[in-house]
């Protein structure tokens, strides 16, 4: 399945800016492990908003994710790792506003 998600703050500036489209297919992590590097829209373990991140550590079925602007990201350096279950899906392509 497909989705699309808007881009609504600036934590993954420059790749990403508020306002961009991403395309999300959510089969990736069903039969594969998430993957270093990989950009994925996961739910805030606290407030269940989505958020798009890029995934900086997977260990122990435990991911850790973090914004690509250090500066402006609530990411898993203040709530810390997540599960594989609160990822949404896998970024394929943006969409320029």
């Amino acid at each position: 399945m497909i989705s699309r998600f808007k881009v609504v703050d600036r934590s993954m500036e420059p790749l990403f800016n508020e306002g961009d489209f991403v395309i999300v297919e959510k089969f990736s992590y069903l039969f594969n492990k998430p993957r270093e590097r990989d950009v994925v829209v996961l739910r805030h373990p606290h407030n269940n908003k989505y958020l798009l991140k890029r995934i900086s550590k997977a260990i122990n079925g435990a991911v850790f994710v973090e914004g690509d602007n250090k500066n402006g990201s609530e990411d898993s350096r203040q709530f810390g790792p997540i599960s594989k279950k609160e990822i949404i899906g896998k970024v394929l392509m943006r969409i320029f506003k």
